[in-house]
């Protein structure tokens, strides 16, 4: 193994068990780690994400746990964030698939169970350095990549994102040239963020069209419109000052404010074709805008592959349910079948009894 020098590295510990995080601290210490801030909550840290997050965050789920994943996804996806890439485990005394998957989902890295030994922690710390994820954005993920296979019709590419631990730990550090590393994959980060959210609008407008033109629209329909405006709030809170968005600020504005009517109109009465084109035609504008370099036919190709993939995947889902339903009501059946079997005397046992009594 390697012996990386980690007296340039800063990292915060995030444990309401306060004994738990002055042992981390103590291993990190010993690790040679320059500075090591101790939290006793969520709350108490939030101001990382403004000062300044270190190159390394351990932050404990087992208590106010639902604070922890916002906290992870507020790191990952906030703008004005200085480091966005920061390496983020994840603590608990409990592991079970479902955090696994929370942690996953909010952009962790890892997820780390307790008690933990020295080699343990170092281990962790060593597999960020040497074999971190690359990371992924979305419209509403930004984190180490997460797919174990990529999903038809996505074409979500790979960052690269600065390690500033690798960086420290390896000695190729320096404030200038981390800095720079920086600000350019958070510019990245706030393109794709924007392309990404005008596909997911897009997507939500395709995939809303059939249920919406029905003479009830289909409740499901109405709720992904409803989706539409946050993601567009998303998008217009990272139109910087890196070139003209007008154009793209008055398309979202325009679907936005198409979204709201219809889906308040649809609880009680039908979406007119009118609004319907309207909407459609919007969402096709708003990527147009977002990304003028990249055909029109290959976005809308990749956003129909998406929808049919969706599509597939509720069917799926159905189909499980139901055959799931059919198999309970099957042996609920047999159950009762076997219980009033059970309960009856056998044929030949009451015609026996039958013979017994006396004739007249």
């Amino acid at each position: 193994m390697p012996d990386y020098d980690f007296s340039q590295v800063d990292a915060a510990i995030i444990d309401g068990q306060l004994n738990t995080g002055r042992v981390f601290r103590d291993v990190l210490i010993r690790m040679g780690f320059r500075r090591v801030e101790l939290f006793d909550s969520v709350k108490n840290a939030s101001g990382l994400l403004q000062a300044g997050i270190p190159d390394l965050v351990l932050v404990d789920a087992d208590g106010e746990d639902s604070e922890t994943f916002r906290f992870i996804r507020a790191l990952r996806n906030d703008p004005g964030v200085p480091n966005p890439f920061a390496c983020v485990i994840v603590t608990t005394w409990a592991p079970t698939p479902a955090l696994l998957t929370r942690v996953t989902n909010a952009g962790g890295d890892d997820l780390l169970m307790k008690p933990v030994s020295p080699k343990q922690v170092r281990d962790r710390i060593v597999s960020l350095i040497e074999a971190r994820k690359g990371f992924v954005v979305t419209a509403d993920y930004a984190g180490p990549d997460r797919r174990k296979s990529p999903r038809e019709g996505a074409q979500v590419p790979v960052l690269d994102a600065p390690n500033t631990l690798r960086l420290k730990a390896t000695g190729q550090w320096t404030q200038s040239g981390a800095r720079m590393l920086l600000n350019e994959a958070i510019a990245a980060v706030v393109t794709q963020k924007r392309l990404r959210a005008s596909i997911q609008v897009a997507f939500l407008v395709e995939f809303a069209l059939p249920g919406l033109a029905r003479p009830v629209p289909d409740r499901m329909a109405v709720d992904h419109v409803g989706r539409i405006g946050g993601f567009l709030d998303d998008l217009l809170r990272r139109l910087g000052e890196d070139g003209d968005h007008a154009p793209v600020e008055a398309v979202a504005r325009a679907i936005k404010t198409l979204a709201d009517r219809i889906r308040n109109a649809a609880d009680g009465s039908p979406v007119s074709a009118g609004d319907r084109e309207q909407l459609s035609a919007l969402s096709r504008a708003l990527m147009q805008a977002v990304d003028p370099d990249r055909p029109l036919e290959a976005m809308t190709r990749e956003v129909s592959a998406a929808v049919a993939g969706y599509r597939s995947r509720l069917e799926q889902i159905a189909q499980a349910k139901a055959a799931a339903a059919a198999s309970a009501l099957a042996a609920q059946a047999d159950a009762s079948t076997v219980s009033s079997t059970a309960a009856a005397p056998p044929p030949l046992a009451e015609s026996a009894a039958a013979s017994a009594l006396p004739a007249g």
